[in-house]
């Protein structure tokens, strides 16, 4: 057996000829061990890492393009439409007046040009009525000189292209909670402090510090809560947590806000088409749908969608839903009843960043009526011109409100410390797509030259200019005060979120129709005027709508 050792010994490369033949590989440009070793060691191996790490380069550059010809076409095809339907007539005229021809006046005065105009409107009614209009029209699209063919190939291209169906706000209807609902701050720092003595949950230092957050929440004297926790008014009771007590909340605050909707718009419950409905924190089964769908007795073939876990901006993402279900279905009625139910919500720990979603969260619904009907087109409010989403996906903003087990297992919802500054970065990224929709051509251009400019100090651009009312999520002071230093806003424009927040709280995705309802009571709102809904949500979203007032 020792030759065999020795030739498998004689066999073997020297590292000295190994080195030479991997040098020899490298340059050629062949693969070989030591590099195929090296790219896999340095290759993400989980798919997260893949997903950081992959750079997909033409298709950012394509998505950009797409972006781009995104925004051509909804804020300037109609521009290019009626220009060329102007230019299209135009010719028409030019070529039609040379083949009817002019009739001048024998003698110049004003009496002569009179007659000869006479003359001429009638001799061109006798024309169109001997089709000669018609034969102009031919001999136009024969005319050497003429754009008639390109022109009317531009407005039927930009006809077909423009061609979208619009969605319109029928009406929308909200949860006025009962007198009995309604607490004053003294009674929930009271409150608080019996749910803490019966469930031996709070101690001093948490009441105290909820009392605090409370006296600077903006929030007034009269916000709701529901029945299973103002239960605990009574010392000697604890708060029901049942989910026969969160359902009686949610058929209260859902079945009476759709009903108001059916009374206020004379629709029947048979007319719709979708129905969708939006909840954060409590998705029982049966879905909150089909609860409303029994209760309304909605046909058999009307396609619901419950949506949960989208935070407080799940409103707009709803309307989104159903602007494309009624993009794609025609002659449809969608119905989209946003809400939080926060009877099984309350936080029973000791940690202050779960402890402040009991001193901000408040009992609110609203139902929202969107169609494409033509017969109902004619009694919408708002007609959609713009909405646009966001979704910021890095782990300071994917855990800025986040629903987790506290240090002693108590569940609750975390709100962080940053939640400001990661609603301002989200707010930017969306205002950033939504601009070149809305925002005038002046204001644009002046962005453009700054950034052409380098200046170190970007010019921001005023939404003032192109949206006459604002309804900002009331999430809380500290986030309206930001906004309005961000945007340069005008106090009296946040005036529609404050006192939203002031009179109801903080009602999660319903209070941008609730701020709606208040410019609508107290804004001088006329046709043609245009209303942006700004909202925040965890994960973090960012979602706006634009709205035109119609009548």
């Amino acid at each position: 057996q020792q030759p065999k050792a020795t030739l498998a010994s004689s066999t073997e490369p020297s590292p000295q000829r190994q080195m030479a033949e991997d040098e020899g590989l490298r340059r050629r440009g062949a693969p070989n061990e030591s590099s195929e070793r090296a790219s896999r060691a340095s290759s993400p191996k989980t798919t997260a890492q893949r997903a950081v790490a992959y750079k997909p380069d033409i298709r950012v550059r394509l998505t950009v393009l797409r972006d781009w010809w995104s925004v051509f076409r909804s804020r300037y095809m109609d521009s290019v439409f009626w220009i060329t339907c102007f230019a299209l007539a135009c010719q028409f005229a030019v070529v039609t007046y040379r083949n009817v021809g002019p009739v001048q006046p024998e003698v110049e005065t004003p009496k002569a040009y009179a007659k000869a105009a006479g003359k001429a409107v009638e001799e061109a009614a006798k024309a169109a009525a001997a089709l000669r209009v018609g034969d102009a029209a031919l001999a136009c699209l024969n005319y050497p000189g003429g754009w008639m063919w390109p022109l009317a190939v531009a407005a039927l291209v930009t006809y077909l292209l423009r061609r979208k169906s619009t969605v319109y706000l029928l009406d929308f209807s909200l949860f006025e909670p009962p007198e009995e609902w309604k607490k004053s701050q003294a009674e929930l720092v009271q409150l608080m402090n019996n749910i803490g003595r019966s469930m031996k949950s709070y101690e001093e230092p948490d009441l105290e510090f909820m009392a605090k957050v409370l006296g600077n929440s903006g929030t007034g004297d009269a916000t709701a809560w529901p029945p299973g926790i103002l239960q605990c008014e009574d010392p000697t009771k604890q708060q029901d947590q049942t989910m026969v007590a969160a359902r009686h909340e949610a058929e209260t605050v859902i079945c009476s806000t759709l009903q108001r909707l059916f009374e206020s718009t004379g629709l029947k419950p048979k007319q719709v088409d979708f129905l969708i409905i939006n909840c954060s924190l409590f998705s029982p089964t049966p879905s909150l749908c089909a609860m409303a769908s029994n209760r309304f007795g909605l046909r058999s073939n009307c396609r619901t969608f419950n949506l949960s876990g989208q935070g407080c901006s799940a409103s707009l993402l709803s309307v989104d839903l159903a602007a494309e279900l009624l993009q794609n279905n025609p002659c449809s009625l969608a119905v989209v009843v946003s809400t939080e139910l926060i009877t099984q919500s309350l936080y029973h720990g000791h940690e202050k960043a779960f402890l402040l979603q009991n001193t901000l969260f408040r009992c609110g619904g609203a139902a929202v009526a969107l169609t494409n009907k033509a017969s109902l087109i004619g009694r919408a409010k708002y007609r959609l011109r713009h909405l646009v989403r966001t979704q910021i996906t890095d782990d300071e903003s994917y855990s800025a409100v986040f629903q987790c087990e506290d240090g002693s297992g108590a569940t609750g919802v975390r709100l962080s410390k940053k939640i400001v500054e990661v609603a301002g970065n989200a707010m930017k990224v969306n205002l950033t797509q939504l601009g070149p929709l809305v925002l005038p051509l002046s204001e644009q251009l002046r962005v453009v030259w700054s950034l052409l400019r380098r200046s170190p100090k970007r010019y921001l651009p005023s939404f003032k200019a192109a949206i006459d009312h604002f309804c900002i999520h009331a999430g809380g002071r500290a986030v309206l005060d930001g906004i309005e230093k961000n945007l340069k806003l005008d106090p009296d424009d946040m005036l529609p979120s404050r006192t939203v927040l002031r009179e109801r709280g903080n009602t999660s995705s319903s209070s941008i129709w609730y701020e709606l309802r208040y410019i609508e009571e107290h804004a001088n709102i006329r046709r043609g005027h245009k209303v942006m809904q700004l909202g925040f949500g965890s994960g973090f979203k960012c979602n706006s709508a634009v709205w035109s007032r119609c009548r």
